[in-house]
């Protein structure tokens, strides 16, 4: 296996709150170094990754994923020195109360009434952003110091290896499909060097997908690309919510909104290669970044493949390495298909 939990962990550190994702974006150019030159990888006014990897005469195929993870943005400070917070993209509340979080560098926790003090009726609710605060334990004059308006909340969780190849962590949606693409590119090393891919691929991390794909939109209108394939999260099976199941391979999607063409090539060199994967259909859009690029400049034939997770948008969301591979070696062998020599 390609994919080795210590690099995943490596990347899950690196924070890249949406809106925010500067930190992340120059470690991944960094990383994208190995593949092409410096020259070659540029990170433009929205924190979005481009990486040209081989000639950009040739046809153009551009792997993408979003690097931003959900945060909060301070929206004030009481006359005590609690803290108003705001979601920045789809923040599930019910995780919030007794967070953790780090707020302009400053330790500190999302208060929590106890049952014992709460109004009568609301116990069991999950409270709105009006009644969510940070307790930084300090005081007010102390507090308006440190902090102002509009910085960001990064949420504190561990990256917790699990048994069997599954691992825990916040922002798995998406640094997971970055990593995956990141591996793929591991797997076609030998043949980038060698200058034996008869295309060019492009690697776009995007930003701010969690507040209206703004990164792939930009992103994918300067690259100009002839295919894409995105890569995102879906959901898998659970104790209490159906899905996908995990560790039983990638996701092959097939909708309206994508180049029917394209996915049955990529499906035809998943099955070639005997690579373990599942398949979802639908009409309509899938709200990821693939629904925007399709129809950015005058089109783009687009597809997308998805990495199953227990627990979306929380801060222990549940992945297993057997889907990473699995897309990575989906998305190479694709890419081999346009290896010199190799006929359709």
């Amino acid at each position: 296996m390609t994919a080795k939990f210590k690099d995943l962990e490596q990347l899950l550190l690196v924070e890249s709150e949406c809106g925010n994702e500067r930190e992340f974006a120059e470690y991944c150019a960094k990383l994208l170094e190995k593949y092409t030159g410096p020259e070659n990888i540029s990170i433009d006014r929205l924190h979005n990754v481009i990486a040209y990897i081989g000639d950009r005469t040739k046809k153009k195929i551009m792997l993408t994923a979003h690097q931003d993870e959900l945060s909060l943005i301070v929206t004030g400070i009481t006359d005590e020195g609690f803290l108003n917070v705001y979601r920045v993209g789809g923040v599930d509340r019910r995780t919030l109360a007794s967070a953790e979080v780090t707020v302009a560098g400053v330790d500190g926790i999302i208060c929590s009434t106890p049952p014992h003090l709460a109004k009568p009726g609301q116990a069991n609710k999950v409270p709105d952003y009006k009644d969510i605060y940070i307790d930084l334990g300090l005081k007010a004059d102390e507090v308006k110091k440190l902090v102002k308006i509009g910085d960001r909340v990064r949420i504190k969780a561990p990256v917790t290896e699990l048994l069997n190849g599954r691992f825990a962590s916040k922002a798995l949606d998406n640094k997971l499909c970055c990593f995956a693409i990141l591996t793929a590119l591991k797997k076609l090393k030998k043949l980038i060097d060698h200058k034996e891919l008869d295309c060019c691929i492009v690697v776009l991390f995007a930003s701010e997908e969690e507040v209206g794909s703004r990164g792939a939109a930009v992103g994918t209108y300067g690259i100009e690309p002839d295919e894409a394939l995105v890569l995102d999260v879906t959901f898998a099976k659970q104790a209490d919510a159906p899905g996908h199941g995990l560790g039983e391979g990638a996701v092959i999607e097939f909708s309206s909104f994508f180049d029917r063409k394209l996915m049955k090539a990529v499906d035809k060199a998943a099955k070639e290669n005997n690579i373990k994967h599942q398949y979802e259909a639908t009409g309509a859009a899938y709200g990821t970044d693939a629904d925007t690029v399709s129809y950015i400049g005058n089109g783009v034939k687009t597809g997308l493949i998805s990495i199953p997770i227990r627990y979306m948008h929380t801060p222990v969301e549940v992945g297993d390495m057997e889907d990473v591979e699995s897309a990575a070696n989906i998305l190479a062998a694709y890419i081999r298909t346009y290896e010199t020599g190799v006929e359709d």
